[in-house]
């Protein structure tokens, strides 16, 4: 136990150095980089040192996201991430890999003994991972064959060409007749966001046509949950926040909508919460439960921090359920943040949130 301990006090200690030096890591690892490949200097021009440098920032961001929770997995995965935005974009795959060793080496010379060695392993993991087969770049993750997938993408289709109005009048028909609103919710406005998210990502959409879809699906889950019926009221009361640093609530308002429409009283304060203000809040609404989300896995660290502070300053026992894209891509990294369980699905959180109150 007392070894366990240690090495937790050892991550946290290497997660906080790289946090508080990525900048200027990011910057001996952009410069290390074009040594290594001058190509690649004259391939970016002529913003390559700021291109790279924001890149490697981020990189050693998640680096130190991975490194606190002792969980590889949360780095790898947003390599391989890059890769796919690379290949999208015709842009050469080894440069990833050049970019990776120089941050290694920056790393090893300068981090102390006790903190580099779990970081560079961490790198090497993702380095081999590279190596690996090359994925194709997937066209959708919607298939219009399939029927759901086929109205998410009409609704989609309908809202980037200036229809927001008749896109949310359908999929609020749908939820009356065919569909129940946690069908539309799931099966087609997430799946919507989540396309959209893929090809912004890819540089397939710009930002105005994200805001568009964006703005357009909030509208439609304001729709839907005014014109549901409601089940009736359990007792039980939901605060619904996204963690400090994540400006995407998208999905936990659906969260908040479908948990609404079960019969809970749902309290969403949507983007961005500070941490601090948590728990007077859970004790002003006497909640027996917080849904937490984050969408990068450099928000956990303040995720695990907000827990802290929940536990340590709110007035009654809460449960706390976590979830999003943060969470998906380690299995057990809920468990090391401190929360009492995680939701990967809508229907799922539902279920959990249940359980974990009773219901």
């Amino acid at each position: 136990m007392e070894s366990a301990d240690k090495e937790n006090e050892g991550n946290r200690f290497a997660a906080e150095l790289l946090e508080r030096s990525a900048s200027g890591f990011a910057g001996f690892a952009t410069n290390l980089m074009f040594e290594k490949s001058p190509g690649i200097k004259q391939r970016f021009q002529p913003d390559a040192f700021a291109t790279w440098k924001t890149y490697m920032t981020q990189r050693i961001l998640e680096l130190a996201a991975a490194v606190g929770t002792g969980e590889p997995l949360l780095f790898s995965s947003r390599v391989i991430w890059s890769r796919k935005a690379f290949l999208a974009r015709n842009q050469q795959e080894d440069d990833l890999v050049v970019s990776l060793s120089a941050l290694k080496d920056v790393l090893a010379d300068n981090l102390p003994a006790a903190a580099s060695q779990q970081a560079v392993d961490y790198v090497d993991q993702a380095i081999d991972v590279l190596s690996q087969a090359r994925p194709g770049v997937e066209d959708s993750e919607l298939n219009p064959e399939r029927p759901h997938d086929r109205l998410a993408l009409l609704y989609l289709q309908s809202v980037l060409e200036g229809n927001a109005a008749e896109a949310i009048d359908d999929v609020l028909k749908l939820s009356q007749g065919e569909m129940s609103p946690m069908d539309v919710y799931t099966q087609i406005l997430l799946p919507a966001q989540r396309e959209v998210g893929r090809l912004w990502h890819l540089g397939d959409m710009n930002v105005a046509e994200e805001h568009l879809v964006t703005f357009a699906t909030q509208r439609a889950m304001a729709v839907l949950v005014q014109s549901a019926t409601l089940a009736a009221a359990n007792g039980k009361t939901m605060v619904a926040a996204a963690a400090t640093g994540n400006v995407h609530d998208i999905g936990l308002r659906a969260v908040s909508d479908v948990f609404q429409i079960a019969g809970w009283r749902a309290i969403f304060l949507g983007a961005d919460v500070p941490m601090q203000e948590l728990p007077s809040t859970l004790t002003f609404f006497n909640a027996e439960l917080l849904v937490l989300t984050a969408s990068l896995s450099t928000q956990l660290p303040r995720v695990g921090y907000t827990i802290t502070a929940v536990r340590d300053r709110c007035e009654h026992d809460v449960k706390i359920l976590v979830g999003g894209p943060a969470f998906d891509e380690a299995q057990d990294i809920w468990r090391k943040v401190g929360a009492d369980g995680y939701g990967p699905t809508i229907d799922q959180a539902l279920t959990e949130a249940n359980r974990l109150v009773g219901l």
